[in-house]
């Protein structure tokens, strides 16, 4: 799964692959024509998820604050 980015939905790549092996591919590009916006799309592989598999979310740091 990706993220579209014209609409923000979760769409499908259309790749149906294991998890073991989904977790041992190198960052690269990939193109697919997007079933929510009928565009096409360049993705990296780090920024693709499996569906029904929980997804990595950056974690931030909370913002400091300086005291009056």
């Amino acid at each position: 799964m990706i993220k579209c980015p014209g609409t923000g939905r979760p769409v499908s790549t259309g790749i149906e692959i294991e998890p073991s092996v989904f977790h041992r591919l190198p960052n690269m590009s990939a193109h697919m024509l997007c079933p929510a916006c009928g565009k096409e799309h360049v993705w990296m592989t780090a920024s693709a998820w499996l569906t029904g598999e929980p997804r990595l979310v950056e974690q931030r740091a909370p913002e400091k604050t300086a005291a009056a």
